[in-house]
């Protein structure tokens, strides 16, 4: 019965030692200023995908996009393939550059 016991709460303990909740990876503080991305030697018609959200075309932000401070994937496609990749962090109030080769 005692072997029993102490099986049932290593089982118990390993199960929820594997329940991990997934927090969200950038916090937003109120009232801070966004940061702005601008795009380097992009091409005009391409398109600007910020965290697998398309946000349209590059000609549309050409004074810059702006940005929640954290980490944000950015990628610029064009005909529907990507040109470019990149992760960038961004500060409150910070230009973030993205050069594309």
């Amino acid at each position: 019965m005692r072997r029993l016991l102490m099986l049932a709460a290593l089982s118990g303990a390993a199960l929820t030692a594997s329940c991990v909740q997934n927090y969200a990876e950038r916090e937003v503080a109120q009232g801070t200023q966004p940061a702005t991305l601008r795009l380097i030697n992009a091409p005009a018609d391409a398109r600007i995908v910020v965290d697998g959200r398309d946000v349209g075309s590059v000609s549309q932000h050409a004074g810059g996009l702006p940005l929640t401070a954290g980490r944000h994937e950015i990628q610029i496609t064009a005909a529907g393939q990507p040109l470019h990749t990149q992760a960038v962090f961004a500060s409150a109030g910070a230009r973030v550059e993205v050069r594309i080769p």
